[in-house]
Protein backbone atom coordinates (compact mmCIF):
# COMPACT_ATOMS: atom_id res chain seq x y z
CA UNK A 1 0.00 0.00 0.00
CA UNK A 2 1.33 3.46 -0.93
CA UNK A 3 -0.93 5.98 0.75
CA UNK A 4 1.88 7.44 2.88
CA UNK A 5 3.95 8.41 -0.17
CA UNK A 6 3.37 12.07 -1.07
CA UNK A 7 3.12 12.19 -4.84
CA UNK A 8 3.76 15.02 -6.92
CA UNK A 9 -20.26 18.31 -7.06
CA UNK A 10 -23.01 20.25 -8.27
CA UNK A 11 -22.15 16.34 -8.14
CA UNK A 12 -24.50 16.08 -11.04
CA UNK A 13 -26.92 18.58 -12.49
CA UNK A 14 -30.48 18.13 -11.44
CA UNK A 15 -31.60 15.12 -13.44
CA UNK A 16 -34.88 16.89 -14.10
CA UNK A 17 -33.10 19.04 -16.67
CA UNK A 18 -31.75 16.10 -18.61
CA UNK A 19 -28.15 15.72 -17.44
CA UNK A 20 -27.42 12.06 -18.16
CA UNK A 21 -23.69 12.10 -18.79
CA UNK A 22 -22.77 12.17 -15.11
CA UNK A 23 -23.99 8.67 -14.36
CA UNK A 24 -21.80 6.77 -16.79
CA UNK A 25 -24.55 5.65 -19.10
CA UNK A 26 -24.58 8.13 -21.96
CA UNK A 27 -21.29 9.99 -21.89
CA UNK A 28 -18.87 7.46 -23.39
CA UNK A 29 -18.67 5.24 -26.42
CA UNK A 30 -17.71 1.70 -27.18
CA UNK A 31 -14.09 0.76 -26.78
CA UNK A 32 -11.87 -1.54 -24.81
CA UNK A 33 -12.30 -1.48 -21.05
CA UNK A 34 -9.34 -0.74 -18.80
CA UNK A 35 -7.24 -3.88 -18.62
CA UNK A 36 -6.94 -5.45 -15.18
CA UNK A 37 -3.17 -5.52 -15.64
CA UNK A 38 -2.84 -1.73 -15.79
CA UNK A 39 0.00 -1.03 -13.32
CA UNK A 40 -0.48 1.23 -10.36
CA UNK A 41 2.22 3.55 -9.09
CA UNK A 42 2.54 5.99 -11.98
CA UNK A 43 4.50 9.07 -10.91
CA UNK A 44 2.29 12.14 -10.62
CA UNK A 45 3.51 15.66 -11.41
CA UNK A 46 3.25 18.25 -8.68
CA UNK A 47 0.02 20.24 -8.73
CA UNK A 48 1.84 23.52 -8.06
CA UNK A 49 2.81 23.77 -11.74
CA UNK A 50 -0.08 25.75 -13.21
CA UNK A 51 1.28 27.72 -16.16
CA UNK A 52 -0.53 28.00 -19.51
CA UNK A 53 0.81 25.73 -22.26
CA UNK A 54 0.19 27.20 -25.70
CA UNK A 55 3.18 26.12 -27.81
CA UNK A 56 3.35 22.86 -29.71
CA UNK A 57 1.09 20.83 -31.97
CA UNK A 58 -0.99 19.35 -29.16
CA UNK A 59 -1.43 22.69 -27.40
CA UNK A 60 -2.55 24.42 -30.57
CA UNK A 61 -4.98 21.63 -31.46
CA UNK A 62 -6.56 21.57 -28.00
CA UNK A 63 -6.80 25.37 -27.86
CA UNK A 64 -8.61 25.36 -31.21
CA UNK A 65 -11.05 22.71 -29.94
CA UNK A 66 -11.81 24.73 -26.80
CA UNK A 67 -12.22 28.03 -28.62
CA UNK A 68 -14.54 26.42 -31.16
CA UNK A 69 -16.66 24.92 -28.37
CA UNK A 70 -16.95 28.28 -26.62
CA UNK A 71 -18.20 29.85 -29.85
CA UNK A 72 -20.49 27.01 -30.94
CA UNK A 73 -22.03 26.28 -27.52
CA UNK A 74 -22.22 29.86 -26.22
CA UNK A 75 -20.06 29.01 -23.22
CA UNK A 76 -19.15 31.66 -20.65
CA UNK A 77 -15.74 30.16 -19.86
CA UNK A 78 -13.58 27.07 -20.11
CA UNK A 79 -10.44 26.20 -18.14
CA UNK A 80 -8.53 23.12 -19.23
CA UNK A 81 -5.32 21.18 -18.75
CA UNK A 82 -4.00 18.08 -20.53
CA UNK A 83 -0.94 16.07 -19.52
CA UNK A 84 0.89 13.18 -21.12
CA UNK A 85 3.00 11.49 -18.50
CA UNK A 86 4.65 14.18 -16.38
CA UNK A 87 4.41 16.80 -19.12
CA UNK A 88 1.60 19.33 -19.56
CA UNK A 89 0.95 19.38 -23.32
CA UNK A 90 -1.98 21.82 -23.40
CA UNK A 91 -3.40 24.21 -20.82
CA UNK A 92 -5.25 27.47 -20.74
CA UNK A 93 -8.44 29.41 -20.16
CA UNK A 94 -10.99 30.98 -22.49
CA UNK A 95 -13.79 33.42 -21.70
CA UNK A 96 -14.67 35.34 -18.56
CA UNK A 97 -15.48 34.35 -15.01
CA UNK A 98 -17.42 37.61 -14.61
CA UNK A 99 -17.79 40.59 -16.91
CA UNK A 100 -14.32 42.02 -17.36
CA UNK A 101 -12.66 39.24 -15.32
CA UNK A 102 -10.86 36.70 -17.54
CA UNK A 103 -11.11 33.03 -16.61
CA UNK A 104 -7.87 31.61 -15.26
CA UNK A 105 -6.49 28.15 -14.46
CA UNK A 106 -5.94 29.14 -10.84
CA UNK A 107 -9.66 29.74 -10.23
CA UNK A 108 -11.51 27.43 -7.85
CA UNK A 109 -14.71 25.44 -8.49
CA UNK A 110 -16.53 22.45 -7.04
CA UNK A 111 -15.46 19.12 -8.46
CA UNK A 112 -18.85 17.45 -8.05
CA UNK A 113 -18.93 13.71 -8.53
CA UNK A 114 -15.14 13.58 -8.88
CA UNK A 115 -15.48 13.32 -5.11
CA UNK A 116 -17.09 9.89 -5.66
CA UNK A 117 -13.85 8.75 -7.28
CA UNK A 118 -12.11 9.94 -4.11
CA UNK A 119 -14.74 8.17 -2.01
CA UNK A 120 -14.17 4.91 -3.91
CA UNK A 121 -10.42 5.17 -3.40
CA UNK A 122 -10.95 5.95 0.28
CA UNK A 123 -13.17 2.89 0.68
CA UNK A 124 -10.52 0.68 -0.95
CA UNK A 125 -7.76 2.13 1.24
CA UNK A 126 -9.81 1.48 4.36
CA UNK A 127 -10.38 -2.07 3.13
CA UNK A 128 -6.63 -2.52 2.56
CA UNK A 129 -6.10 -1.23 6.10
CA UNK A 130 -8.59 -3.74 7.50
CA UNK A 131 -10.88 -1.04 8.91
CA UNK A 132 -13.79 -2.14 6.70
CA UNK A 133 -14.54 -4.81 4.11
CA UNK A 134 -16.23 -4.15 0.79
CA UNK A 135 -18.90 -6.73 1.58
CA UNK A 136 -19.75 -5.29 5.00
CA UNK A 137 -23.52 -4.64 5.24
CA UNK A 138 -24.55 -1.03 5.72
CA UNK A 139 -26.53 -2.08 8.79
CA UNK A 140 -23.29 -2.92 10.57
CA UNK A 141 -22.41 0.77 10.73
CA UNK A 142 -25.79 2.55 10.67
CA UNK A 143 -28.19 0.34 12.66
CA UNK A 144 -30.03 3.38 14.02
CA UNK A 145 -31.33 4.35 10.56
CA UNK A 146 -33.43 1.19 10.11
CA UNK A 147 -32.62 1.08 6.39
CA UNK A 148 -34.36 -1.34 4.04
CA UNK A 149 -32.26 -4.42 3.24
CA UNK A 150 -29.61 -3.16 5.67
CA UNK A 151 -28.31 -6.70 6.13
CA UNK A 152 -27.86 -7.23 2.36
CA UNK A 153 -26.80 -3.84 0.97
CA UNK A 154 -22.99 -3.67 1.20
CA UNK A 155 -20.51 -0.81 1.16
CA UNK A 156 -19.42 -1.92 -2.30
CA UNK A 157 -23.00 -1.76 -3.59
CA UNK A 158 -23.32 1.81 -2.35
CA UNK A 159 -20.22 3.03 -4.21
CA UNK A 160 -21.10 0.97 -7.32
CA UNK A 161 -24.71 2.22 -7.34
CA UNK A 162 -26.16 -1.30 -7.20
CA UNK A 163 -27.85 -1.02 -3.81
CA UNK A 164 -31.34 -0.44 -5.17
CA UNK A 165 -31.80 2.61 -2.95
CA UNK A 166 -33.69 5.39 -4.74
CA UNK A 167 -32.00 8.70 -5.56
CA UNK A 168 -33.29 11.74 -3.69
CA UNK A 169 -32.27 13.95 -6.64
CA UNK A 170 -35.00 12.30 -8.74
CA UNK A 171 -37.83 12.88 -6.28
CA UNK A 172 -40.38 15.60 -6.99
CA UNK A 173 -40.28 16.80 -3.38
CA UNK A 174 -36.54 17.36 -3.50
CA UNK A 175 -36.58 19.00 -6.93
CA UNK A 176 -39.33 21.40 -5.85
CA UNK A 177 -37.46 22.24 -2.64
CA UNK A 178 -34.16 22.84 -4.41
CA UNK A 179 -35.53 24.96 -7.24
CA UNK A 180 -37.53 27.03 -4.75
CA UNK A 181 -34.36 27.82 -2.80
CA UNK A 182 -31.00 26.73 -4.27
CA UNK A 183 -29.25 28.30 -1.27
CA UNK A 184 -30.97 25.95 1.17
CA UNK A 185 -28.73 23.92 3.47
CA UNK A 186 -30.08 20.35 3.33
CA UNK A 187 -29.30 17.98 6.20
CA UNK A 188 -28.36 14.35 5.71
CA UNK A 189 -31.56 13.33 7.50
CA UNK A 190 -33.58 15.32 4.95
CA UNK A 191 -31.72 13.81 1.99
CA UNK A 192 -32.16 10.26 3.27
CA UNK A 193 -35.85 10.93 3.91
CA UNK A 194 -36.31 12.24 0.36
CA UNK A 195 -34.49 9.24 -1.10
CA UNK A 196 -36.08 6.49 0.95
CA UNK A 197 -39.66 7.79 0.92
CA UNK A 198 -40.26 5.13 -1.73
CA UNK A 199 -39.22 1.46 -1.47
CA UNK A 200 -36.00 0.24 -3.16
CA UNK A 201 -36.08 0.18 -6.93
CA UNK A 202 -34.63 -3.33 -7.14
CA UNK A 203 -33.11 -6.09 -5.03
CA UNK A 204 -29.56 -5.40 -3.75
CA UNK A 205 -27.01 -6.17 -6.46
CA UNK A 206 -29.63 -6.86 -9.12
CA UNK A 207 -29.16 -3.75 -11.29
CA UNK A 208 -27.52 -0.33 -11.56
CA UNK A 209 -28.93 3.12 -10.85
CA UNK A 210 -27.14 6.29 -9.82
CA UNK A 211 -28.02 7.15 -6.24
CA UNK A 212 -26.84 10.28 -4.46
CA UNK A 213 -28.66 8.89 -1.43
CA UNK A 214 -26.42 5.82 -1.50
CA UNK A 215 -23.33 8.03 -1.43
CA UNK A 216 -24.72 9.96 1.54
CA UNK A 217 -25.16 6.66 3.38
CA UNK A 218 -21.67 5.48 2.43
CA UNK A 219 -20.12 8.64 3.81
CA UNK A 220 -21.99 8.23 7.09
CA UNK A 221 -20.93 4.57 7.27
CA UNK A 222 -17.23 5.37 6.81
CA UNK A 223 -17.45 8.00 9.52
CA UNK A 224 -19.05 5.44 11.84
CA UNK A 225 -16.43 2.82 10.97
CA UNK A 226 -13.46 5.12 11.63
CA UNK A 227 -14.72 7.57 14.23
CA UNK A 228 -13.49 10.44 12.00
CA UNK A 229 -15.41 12.97 9.95
CA UNK A 230 -15.49 12.39 6.21
CA UNK A 231 -13.68 15.63 5.35
CA UNK A 232 -10.70 14.55 7.46
CA UNK A 233 -10.71 11.05 5.99
CA UNK A 234 -10.71 12.29 2.40
CA UNK A 235 -8.03 14.88 3.08
CA UNK A 236 -5.66 12.59 4.98
CA UNK A 237 -6.09 9.41 2.93
CA UNK A 238 -6.68 10.73 -0.60
CA UNK A 239 -6.27 14.46 -1.25
CA UNK A 240 -2.97 15.13 0.57
CA UNK A 241 -1.25 11.91 -0.65
CA UNK A 242 -2.05 12.94 -4.24
CA UNK A 243 -0.01 16.11 -3.70
CA UNK A 244 -2.96 18.44 -4.29
CA UNK A 245 -2.44 21.95 -2.91
CA UNK A 246 -5.65 23.74 -3.97
CA UNK A 247 -8.12 20.94 -3.25
CA UNK A 248 -10.11 20.57 -0.05
CA UNK A 249 -13.49 19.43 1.31
CA UNK A 250 -15.91 22.35 1.74
CA UNK A 251 -18.60 22.36 4.42
CA UNK A 252 -20.22 25.61 3.24
CA UNK A 253 -21.07 27.13 -0.18
CA UNK A 254 -17.92 29.26 0.03
CA UNK A 255 -15.25 28.85 -2.66
CA UNK A 256 -11.57 29.74 -2.27
CA UNK A 257 -10.69 32.92 -4.16
CA UNK A 258 -10.30 33.49 -6.98
CA UNK A 259 -13.48 31.59 -7.88
CA UNK A 260 -14.59 30.59 -11.37
CA UNK A 261 -18.15 31.86 -11.56
CA UNK A 262 -20.88 29.62 -12.95
CA UNK A 263 -24.21 30.42 -14.60
CA UNK A 264 -27.35 28.47 -15.39
CA UNK A 265 -30.82 28.86 -16.90
CA UNK A 266 -32.30 25.83 -15.14
CA UNK A 267 -34.69 28.08 -13.22
CA UNK A 268 -35.75 29.68 -16.56
CA UNK A 269 -33.54 32.74 -16.19
CA UNK A 270 -29.78 33.11 -16.53
CA UNK A 271 -28.39 33.54 -13.02
CA UNK A 272 -25.10 33.31 -11.19
CA UNK A 273 -25.01 29.89 -9.50
CA UNK A 274 -21.50 30.10 -8.05
CA UNK A 275 -22.67 30.08 -4.45
CA UNK A 276 -25.67 27.81 -4.72
CA UNK A 277 -25.57 25.46 -1.76
CA UNK A 278 -24.09 22.05 -2.71
CA UNK A 279 -25.24 20.32 0.51
CA UNK A 280 -27.72 18.15 -1.40
CA UNK A 281 -25.02 16.39 -3.38
CA UNK A 282 -23.58 13.96 -0.88
CA UNK A 283 -22.53 13.40 2.72
CA UNK A 284 -21.01 16.45 4.46
CA UNK A 285 -17.27 16.46 3.91
CA UNK A 286 -17.33 15.01 0.41
CA UNK A 287 -18.24 18.22 -1.38
CA UNK A 288 -14.80 19.22 -2.67
CA UNK A 289 -13.36 22.36 -4.26
CA UNK A 290 -10.34 22.38 -6.56
CA UNK A 291 -8.65 23.97 -9.58
CA UNK A 292 -8.07 22.56 -13.04
CA UNK A 293 -4.35 22.23 -12.30
CA UNK A 294 -5.01 20.07 -9.26
CA UNK A 295 -7.74 18.21 -11.12
CA UNK A 296 -5.47 16.95 -13.89
CA UNK A 297 -3.04 15.59 -11.28
CA UNK A 298 -5.98 13.95 -9.53
CA UNK A 299 -7.24 12.41 -12.77
CA UNK A 300 -3.89 10.70 -13.32
CA UNK A 301 -3.50 9.61 -9.70
CA UNK A 302 -7.00 8.13 -9.42
CA UNK A 303 -7.02 6.67 -12.92
CA UNK A 304 -3.65 4.96 -12.49
CA UNK A 305 -4.36 3.68 -8.97
CA UNK A 306 -1.43 5.68 -7.57
CA UNK A 307 -2.61 5.30 -3.98
CA UNK A 308 -3.80 1.68 -4.22
CA UNK A 309 -2.25 -1.74 -4.28
CA UNK A 310 -2.71 -3.77 -7.44
CA UNK A 311 -5.70 -5.78 -6.22
CA UNK A 312 -7.51 -2.65 -5.09
CA UNK A 313 -6.89 -0.93 -8.42
CA UNK A 314 -8.27 -3.95 -10.24
CA UNK A 315 -11.39 -3.66 -8.08
CA UNK A 316 -11.66 0.08 -8.76
CA UNK A 317 -11.93 -0.39 -12.53
CA UNK A 318 -13.57 -3.83 -12.66
CA UNK A 319 -17.02 -4.16 -14.27
CA UNK A 320 -19.96 -4.41 -11.92
CA UNK A 321 -20.20 -7.87 -10.41
CA UNK A 322 -23.85 -8.37 -11.36
CA UNK A 323 -25.06 -9.78 -14.64
CA UNK A 324 -24.83 -7.01 -17.21
CA UNK A 325 -28.39 -7.12 -18.44
CA UNK A 326 -31.31 -4.77 -19.08
CA UNK A 327 -32.89 -2.86 -16.19
CA UNK A 328 -35.53 -4.84 -14.24
CA UNK A 329 -39.19 -3.99 -14.64
CA UNK A 330 -39.27 -2.81 -11.02
CA UNK A 331 -37.14 0.24 -11.92
CA UNK A 332 -38.90 3.49 -12.80
CA UNK A 333 -38.64 4.15 -16.53
CA UNK A 334 -35.33 5.74 -17.53
CA UNK A 335 -33.76 5.35 -14.07
CA UNK A 336 -31.77 2.13 -14.18
CA UNK A 337 -29.08 2.00 -16.84
CA UNK A 338 -27.61 -1.04 -18.53
CA UNK A 339 -23.90 -1.56 -18.00
CA UNK A 340 -21.76 -3.12 -20.73
CA UNK A 341 -18.20 -4.48 -20.77
CA UNK A 342 -17.19 -1.41 -22.80
CA UNK A 343 -18.89 1.19 -20.63
CA UNK A 344 -19.69 0.72 -16.99
CA UNK A 345 -19.41 2.09 -13.48
CA UNK A 346 -16.68 0.83 -11.17
CA UNK A 347 -15.94 1.83 -7.58
CA UNK A 348 -16.77 5.50 -7.86
CA UNK A 349 -15.44 5.90 -11.40
CA UNK A 350 -16.84 5.50 -14.89
CA UNK A 351 -14.92 3.38 -17.39
CA UNK A 352 -15.58 4.11 -21.06
CA UNK A 353 -13.47 3.53 -24.15
CA UNK A 354 -10.50 2.64 -21.95
CA UNK A 355 -10.76 5.93 -20.00
CA UNK A 356 -11.25 6.14 -16.22
CA UNK A 357 -13.31 9.22 -15.47
CA UNK A 358 -15.99 11.27 -13.84
CA UNK A 359 -18.00 14.09 -15.44
CA UNK A 360 -19.64 16.39 -12.87
CA UNK A 361 -22.34 18.96 -13.54
CA UNK A 362 -23.84 21.50 -11.13
CA UNK A 363 -25.46 24.85 -11.69
CA UNK A 364 -24.44 25.12 -15.34
CA UNK A 365 -20.79 24.23 -14.70
CA UNK A 366 -19.70 20.91 -16.17
CA UNK A 367 -16.39 19.14 -15.88
CA UNK A 368 -14.35 16.19 -17.04
CA UNK A 369 -11.76 14.35 -14.92
CA UNK A 370 -10.37 11.62 -17.17
CA UNK A 371 -7.32 9.40 -17.51
CA UNK A 372 -6.38 6.99 -20.28
CA UNK A 373 -3.96 4.37 -18.89
CA UNK A 374 -2.94 3.10 -22.33
CA UNK A 375 -1.58 6.55 -23.28
CA UNK A 376 -0.77 7.96 -19.81
CA UNK A 377 -3.01 10.84 -20.87
CA UNK A 378 -4.95 12.96 -18.37
CA UNK A 379 -7.60 15.56 -19.17
CA UNK A 380 -9.20 18.08 -16.81
CA UNK A 381 -11.85 20.53 -17.99
CA UNK A 382 -14.29 22.90 -16.34
CA UNK A 383 -16.77 24.55 -18.70
CA UNK A 384 -19.51 27.04 -17.82
CA UNK A 385 -22.68 27.44 -19.83
CA UNK A 386 -24.08 30.70 -21.18
CA UNK A 387 -27.54 31.95 -22.09
CA UNK A 388 -27.67 30.04 -25.38
CA UNK A 389 -26.14 26.76 -24.21
CA UNK A 390 -27.99 23.47 -24.52
CA UNK A 391 -28.77 21.51 -21.33
CA UNK A 392 -26.15 18.98 -20.27
CA UNK A 393 -22.46 18.88 -19.50
CA UNK A 394 -20.62 21.23 -21.87
CA UNK A 395 -17.25 19.63 -21.05
CA UNK A 396 -18.23 16.25 -22.47
CA UNK A 397 -18.09 17.33 -26.10
CA UNK A 398 -14.78 19.16 -25.56
CA UNK A 399 -13.27 16.05 -24.00
CA UNK A 400 -14.56 13.87 -26.86
CA UNK A 401 -12.89 16.13 -29.41
CA UNK A 402 -9.64 16.22 -27.43
CA UNK A 403 -9.67 12.42 -27.18
CA UNK A 404 -10.26 12.10 -30.92
CA UNK A 405 -7.31 14.42 -31.57
CA UNK A 406 -4.80 13.07 -29.04
CA UNK A 407 -5.92 9.43 -28.62
CA UNK A 408 -7.81 8.43 -31.77
CA UNK A 409 -7.69 4.74 -30.84
CA UNK A 410 -9.80 5.51 -27.76
CA UNK A 411 -12.80 7.57 -28.92
CA UNK A 412 -15.37 8.70 -26.37
CA UNK A 413 -18.16 10.03 -28.53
Amino acid sequence: MRRHRLVPLVVVGLLAVGCASDDGSDGGSAGSAVPATTPAGTAVAAAEDCEPVTDGTDAEAVAAIVEQAVADDDLTSVVYRVTRGDEAVAAGAVGESMAGVPADQTMSFRVGNVAYAYLGTLLLLLAEDGTVALDDPIGTYLPELDLPDADRVTLEMLIRNTSGYPDHVRTDDFIDAFLADPFRDFTTDELIAFGLADPPWFEPGEAWSYSHTGHVLLGLALEAATGQDLATLLDEWVITPMGLTRTAPALTPELPEPALHSYSTERDVLEDTTYWNPSWQTAPGSVVTSTVCDLVVSARAIGSGELLDEASYDALVAPVAVELGPPPASCPEGVCREQTPEQYYGLGVRVAGGWVLQAPLFGGAGGVHAYLPDEDLAVAIQAVTGPGSEPGNPADAIWADIAAELAPDHPVG
